[in-house]
């Protein structure tokens, strides 16, 4: 059975989840669970697990620094954080990133129509070209990110991610690589996220996010660990809601400094996230 994993784009597709529907905490009175061990994404309506057993060949158990098994096929659209600083997960058709019109010293903000992104509804005051006018992203063009909450029982893992570069066109096929953007990893251990409450059953200790991981060019080579999930009893404390045995995964882009000199063109930038199972508690 093939196994789905959960990908995010940054100028593409947003991320994937396989779906089930969630009531109490299935990671209370899960067999496989509590006997083998698993992961779980979560979002306050779908969820994803990611189990140690292995249900195509019934046997026990995934090996050490290997992916973990997931059998639900079913996909729907990943609810991300409200503290993304896109509005939207990504432009829409006939919509870009902002630009800032920089004269010397003088910045042309755009005036934006409140959707986030360029379009024919935005506008600029007046301004004159020269051989002092650049044009560059603006804030919000160069920053973008999202997140995710996870939770475990009865195992120890790692989140590695993958990241590449699909359908470049233009300049920008020259211009632009995954060690352009920059990659910020952060954890929040409880809080209220638009209305979901999470963290307040989680284990927080032994999660450890791996240094060394500063672009997405770090990423490109091999599914590469981003964060080392070392207790061996899980992030779930105690038996209740899903959403109290979670805690929040934050990860933050940051484009390069673009501007017209580096020509025009597309890309899709693509990184796919997976579990892996790991022995030990130290990273």
């Amino acid at each position: 059975m093939k196994r789905p994993l959960f990908q995010y784009s940054l100028l593409g597709t947003a991320a994937m989840l396989a779906a089930a529907p969630a009531a109490a905490s299935f990671l209370d009175d899960d067999f496989y669970c509590q006997n083998y061990g698993c992961a779980v994404v979560y979002d306050s309506e779908n969820y994803q697990i990611y189990d140690n057993y292995i249900f195509d060949t019934g046997q026990c158990c995934v090996a050490y620094g290997a992916p973990m098994q997931t059998y639900y096929n079913p996909n729907q659209t990943f609810r991300t954080t409200g503290t993304t600083n896109a509005v939207a997960p990504a432009p829409a058709n006939g919509q870009g990133f902002g630009f800032d019109i920089i004269e010397g010293s003088l910045t042309r903000s755009r005036i934006d129509d409140g959707d986030g992104y360029l379009d024919a509804s935005d506008t600029y005051s007046a301004f004159n070209l020269s051989s002092q006018t650049d044009l560059q992203l603006d804030a919000q063009g160069r920053a973008y990110s999202h997140s995710f909450w996870v939770s475990s029982r009865n195992t120890r893992f790692s989140l590695r991610a993958r990241a590449n570069i699909s359908d470049a066109s233009g300049d920008f096929a020259n211009t632009l690589t995954l060690g352009d953007i920059q990659l910020e990893t952060a954890i929040s251990n409880r809080g209220t996220d638009n209305g979901f409450s999470y963290g307040s059953d989680a284990r927080t200790q032994n999660v450890t996010i791996l240094t060394g991981i500063n672009d997405l060019g770090d990423l490109e080579s091999n599914p590469t660990r981003l964060i080392h999930f070392g207790r061996s009893a899980g992030i779930r404390r105690r038996n209740g809601n899903l959403g109290d045995q979670t805690i929040r995964i934050d990860f933050n882009y940051r484009m390069p400094d673009y501007d017209m000199s580096m020509g025009i063109g597309e890309m899709n930038i693509d990184v796919t996230f997976d579990f892996y199972r790991e022995q030990s508690s130290n990273p």
